[in-house]
């Protein structure tokens, strides 16, 4: 391929042949919305194929690109100036100077080559130029015309956007769960998928779920992607961990308190993070084959009790295998701990011991819950004037947090990092307000009702099918647990303890207590649970 020397070019196209030039039909239109006016891929293309056929151009190549052209780098547009570079052609074919550069950069290499000489001329649909410095100028006003035109439509496009924001409208379109209102454009609920979001919140609390899992079960109750299947684990974190979900949003790296109806309570959503980040943390490889590794402590000498897995092989030629805990004697003492090891099976059978001994029937269970029904329906609501009262200071720091923003004192990292902690307080204590004035005093209530399913008879045999949720639960109503001659120790959790320590008479459950009249059967249970339900009714 020959060389080209600029020396040998001449700067006025007009001197040249049709036959010493070859062009490159470029054609060029972006998918985003500041160039919905355009000419189509197709239109652009016919016209300049016509316009190329009624001159007697030599066409080259042809070159099309669907890339906005606000910044440099498009890689179509990078491969026809090499090309050209090359000596390939020495003239383009467009529909306007704008579908050649939007930018500075890109606008800077076309005039670069037609300095050098590698580029002759240009023909456009649309626009006149000519290979000369007044060509050129133009040229370069109407490059600098395209560049304005697309600044000043951003600076707009952002001023909508940050008044969207402003009045707590999610700038960005809609959320998993949510459909964009068509009049208003701000998310509502989606009929069909907007509960779902709460399930995938409620189950993944409880600890008992991996992503994975998770994206299954959500598969099952009909929350899928848009092709129909799992949820991929990303966009099961971006849902868990989104505060879209609880009311607020991120847009520009700012929290915004946002209009829409949340999926969750910021309750829920704190509780999901935190389990989010212990799930996180690295795991030991035997967490899954080995439930209760972890959960106990060696009563002789304080070391982590872990487990083995054994097999032995019968007469008969059968293989079992055997779990077995036993301590992990790394406590460095002098005298070695001489703690036996238990079987898995043994252990299980304590652990259902002990949640026995807090079980309620599922009779005296259903009538407790019952009268909590009772209760709820009896108490009138309350005022919430400090919570109100709460809020406005709130409100009134945001504002003056915003005045020192604008005024300069903060810079936008610390206004953000501010108004992020203001704004999750601000909507922890709305839904508090809300939940007041929905129940009065009855803020107690729901700890309660979810005690006593918890100790429920029914749901305890439930648990015993899943080593795993059995884990989880022992955790809950016990601590400090040890294992002392095979035998587990622990400490009762509040409530629990009050059950787990009730009188061992048969007829503890006749005593007078706080159940009154309401059933005879209540009233010892009543009687054990006084202390920690006063206690949650001072809190409320």
């Amino acid at each position: 391929m020959r060389t080209y020397d600029p020396k040998d070019y001449v700067t006025d196209a007009s001197q040249l042949t049709q036959q010493e030039l070859s062009y490159f039909i470029y054609v060029r239109k972006s998918t985003e919305g500041d160039e919905r006016q355009a000419q189509s891929i197709p239109d652009q293309l016919k016209i300049a194929k016509r316009k190329a056929a009624e001159m007697g151009l030599k066409v080259v190549d042809t070159f099309t690109e669907s890339k906005s052209a606000r910044k440099p780098g498009r890689p179509i547009f990078m491969e026809m100036l090499e090309r050209i570079r090359k000596g390939e052609a020495n003239g383009i074919l467009a529909w306007h100077p704008d579908r050649l550069a939007r930018n500075a950069a890109d606008g800077g290499q076309i005039i670069e080559l037609l300095d050098s000489g590698q580029l002759r001329t240009l023909e456009f649909a649309n626009f006149w130029f000519e290979n000369t410095s007044q060509g050129k100028m133009n040229l370069g006003l109407a490059f600098v015309q395209s560049k304005y035109y697309t600044d000043n439509l951003s600076e707009n496009v952002f001023r909508g956007l940050q008044s969207k924001a402003d009045r707590g409208i999610y700038p960005n379109g809609s959320k998993r769960g949510y459909l964009t209102h068509p009049k208003t454009k701000s998310p509502v609920p989606d009929p069909e998928t907007f509960r779902h979001v709460r399930t995938a919140y409620e189950l993944y609390s409880t600890g008992r779920y991996s992503l994975r899992s998770l994206s299954e079960k959500l598969h099952k109750l009909g929350f899928r992607n848009l092709s129909g299947g799992l949820l991929a684990k990303r966009q099961i974190v971006d849902l868990l961990t989104d505060p879209f979900y609880y009311g607020a949003f991120v847009w520009n790296r700012e929290l915004y308190e946002g209009i829409h109806d949340p999926a969750v309570s910021k309750e829920l959503w704190d509780k999901v993070q935190l389990v989010y980040i212990d799930k996180s943390k690295p795991q030991s490889k035997w967490k899954h084959q080995f439930p209760f590794c972890g959960l106990m402590h060696c009563a002789e000498c304080g070391s982590s009790i872990t487990a083995e897995q054994q097999t032995k092989r019968q007469k008969n030629g059968n293989v079992h295998e055997y779990v077995y805990y036993r301590c992990t004697k790394k406590n460095h003492r002098q005298e070695k701990c001489k703690q036996p090891f238990v079987r898995d099976v043994k252990l299980v059978e304590q652990l259902h011991s002990m949640l026995g001994r807090i079980s309620l029937p599922d009779e005296m269970a259903i009538s407790m819950l019952e009268q909590l029904d009772k209760w709820e329906s009896e108490v009138a609501n309350t005022s919430s004037t400090e919570l109100d009262l709460e809020l406005e200071k709130i409100t009134a720091k945001l504002c003056r947090l915003n005045d020192l923003f604008v005024d300069g004192e903060l810079d936008r990292a610390d206004y953000a990092a501010r108004k992020r902690k203001l704004i999750e307080k601000k909507i922890a204590l709305s839904e508090r307000v809300s939940a007041m004035q929905s129940n009065g005093h009855l803020a107690w209530l729901e700890p309660l009702r979810e005690f006593l399913n918890t100790v429920w008879e029914r749901n305890l045999h439930a648990v015993g099918a899943d080593l795993n949720e059995l884990r989880n639960h022992v955790a809950e109503v016990g601590s400090n647990l040890k294992l002392n001659s095979r035998i587990l120790l622990w400490d009762w959790n509040l409530p629990y303890a009050l059950l787990a320590e009730r009188g061992q008479s048969s007829d503890w459950w006749r005593e007078r207590g706080l159940w009154g009249e309401h059933d005879t059967r209540l009233s010892g249970l009543g009687f054990q649970l006084f202390p920690w339900i006063s206690s949650a009714r001072n809190h409320s």
